[in-house]
C-alpha cells in the first residue's frame, strides 16, 4: 500500500514522494553509447551499450586514453576543451567511429559536463544507422508511389484512343453492307 510501481523505469512513489533507482541502473539503461570520460581524457566509465557498439569491454577500455583507443574523425581534444571550459554541451553530427576492428560507423556525438564533477565528460555516441535506414525505406516507398501513379496514367492514355477506335468501328459497321 501506498507503492505504485511503473515499469520499466523502476520508478516508485511512497506517499507523495518520488524516489529514483540507483545511478547504476540508469547507466546501464542509456540505450545508446556513452562513456564518462576524466580530466586526462581517458575512459572511467563505460555503459553497456557502448561495450557492444564499440565491440570492447568495459574492463579493457577502463584507464585507457579515448584518443588512442576509439578512432573518431572530429578533432576531440578541442571538443572536450570547449567542453570543459565553457562547462556546456557541444554537439559533433557526421563524424565516423571505429575501433579500428570493423568498419567506420557514422554518428552524431554529444559531449557534456557531467554535473557538478569538475573536467569530467559525458560522451553519447548516437548511431546514424538507424536514422538513415529509415530515411532509404521512406524514400523507397516515395519511389513505389511515384511508379504506380505513372502506371496509372499511362494505362489511361491508352485506353482512351482504344474507346476511341472501338467506337468508331461500331459506327462504321453500322452503316456498311455485308460486302465492305
Amino acid at each position: 500500500r501506498g507503492y505504485a510501481f511503473a515499469h520499466p523505469c523502476r520508478l516508485w512513489r511512497k506517499r507523495g514522494r518520488m524516489n529514483l533507482p540507483p545511478p547504476g541502473i540508469i547507466w546501464n539503461s542509456l540505450p545508446i553509447p556513452a562513456l564518462l570520460i576524466n580530466a586526462v581524457d581517458r575512459v572511467e566509465e563505460v555503459n553497456p551499450a557502448a561495450e557492444l557498439f564499440l565491440n570492447i569491454s568495459a574492463k579493457s577500455l577502463k584507464g585507457q586514453s579515448v584518443l588512442e583507443r576509439i578512432s573518431i574523425t572530429a578533432p576531440l581534444e578541442e571538443v572536450f576543451a570547449r567542453v570543459r571550459k565553457n562547462r556546456s554541451e557541444l554537439f559533433v553530427n557526421d563524424v565516423d567511429v571505429t575501433t579500428g576492428e570493423r568498419a567506420p560507423v557514422q554518428c552524431n556525438l554529444q559531449a557534456a559536463p557531467l554535473g557538478e564533477v569538475p573536467d569530467t565528460i559525458l560522451l553519447l555516441i548516437s548511431p546514424r544507422e538507424i536514422a538513415d535506414r529509415l530515411d532509404r525505406a521512406a524514400k523507397v516507398k516515395t519511389a513505389a508511389r511515384s511508379a504506380i501513379g505513372m502506371a496509372e496514367m499511362l494505362a489511361h492514355e491508352i485506353k482512351n484512343p482504344l474507346a476511341g477506335i472501338a467506337g468508331a468501328a461500331q459506327l462504321l459497321s453500322m452503316n456498311l453492307s455485308g460486302e465492305d
